[in-house]
């Protein structure tokens, strides 16, 4: 069973603390280059783009990727503040650690707006994308807690996946996109962590039946997950289709939409429930028959 502790989350994240403008500085991306790694993207599996088309989808996959995490920091931020609020009086360290991660939150949500202003003026457009962050944030955090926490650990966790087994040793990547990534993953280490304990607090005095609503919450939020990647791929193909300048036919719309689904929903949702760490934490704050009826909603 894994262990952490907040004050050494805190120490680690002072150890490891960056400034956007030391990981932007004035460099732009590579448009010879691919900008994300072969395992997240659809690129390799669409067989309707040559080889120029489908580094360019890599181009636009990139900066969806970046907007969904600043999308969903949208909601972890105000999350982690109020938990860190909850703790200022009763565990020092807690508080400290959490304030901190909240502040990192706000920062990695900064660093994303500034890397999708930076890809749009590159390509020359303003790429489509999801909007409502601010309603989406109301809506997740009106959820029960539990669910919200077990939704933001599976997030920090594939963080840490995707760097590590994908973007880390990709020579052929962007070098600006490896380092906006490699500086996310230092901080979101830490992260992790502390939704580890965070989590574990929260289900230690639940009654059976607020477990139960837990999990019949955090189904309704992987469904409202997918909701929103179906939608992104949608905008990903017409983003794919301006900056190609040309038009897809409806098969090629429809080839193009389905591997950029299936590649999203694995990179922001499977990803993450399969990760160990996160496979532990859920195991050890459910029960079987909970754990099916989300096996059940994910398979579907």
């Amino acid at each position: 069973m894994a262990t952490y502790s907040y004050q050494d989350c805190l120490n680690h994240s002072y150890r490891v603390n960056w400034r956007i403008e030391e990981v932007l500085g004035d460099q732009a991306f590579d448009l010879s280059r691919r900008w994300l790694p072969r395992q997240l993207s659809a690129a390799e599996s669409i067989g309707c783009l040559n080889e120029e088309e489908r580094k360019k989808l890599t181009h636009v996959e990139m900066v969806a990727y970046a907007h969904l995490f600043g999308y969903v920091e949208e909601f972890i931020a105000p999350q982690m503040t109020e938990l860190a609020r909850e703790q200022e009086t009763s565990d020092r360290p807690a508080f400290e650690a959490l304030a901190n991660f909240a502040a990192e939150e706000v920062k990695h949500m900064t660093l994303f707006r500034r890397v999708r202003e930076r890809a749009d003026a590159q390509l020359g457009f303003g790429l489509k994308r999801l909007d409502g962050e601010r309603a989406t944030a109301g809506y997740v955090l009106g959820m029960n807690r539990g669910a919200v926490l077990l939704l933001i650990a599976c997030i920090e966790w594939y963080t840490q996946l995707h760097y590590l087994s994908s973007i880390r040793d990709d020579d052929g990547l962007d070098p600006l996109a490896k380092r906006v990534f490699r500086a996310h993953w230092l901080e979101e280490a830490q992260h992790a962590k502390m939704d580890h304990l965070e989590a574990l607090r929260c289900f230690a005095d639940m009654e059976d039946s607020e477990r139960d609503r837990a999990v019949g919450d955090l189904i309704e939020l992987v469904q409202a997950v997918d909701g929103l990647l179906q939608k992104q791929s949608a905008y990903d193909v017409e983003n794919l289709s301006v900056y190609l300048g040309r038009t897809f036919t409806p098969e090629e719309k429809k080839e193009i939409f389905g591997e950029v689904l299936k590649v999203k929903r694995w990179v922001f949702l499977f990803s993450g429930v399969t990760h160990p760490n996160f496979i532990e934490l859920f195991n050890e704050v459910t029960t079987l028959p909970q754990r099916e009826r989300v096996q059940l909603a994910l398979a579907s």
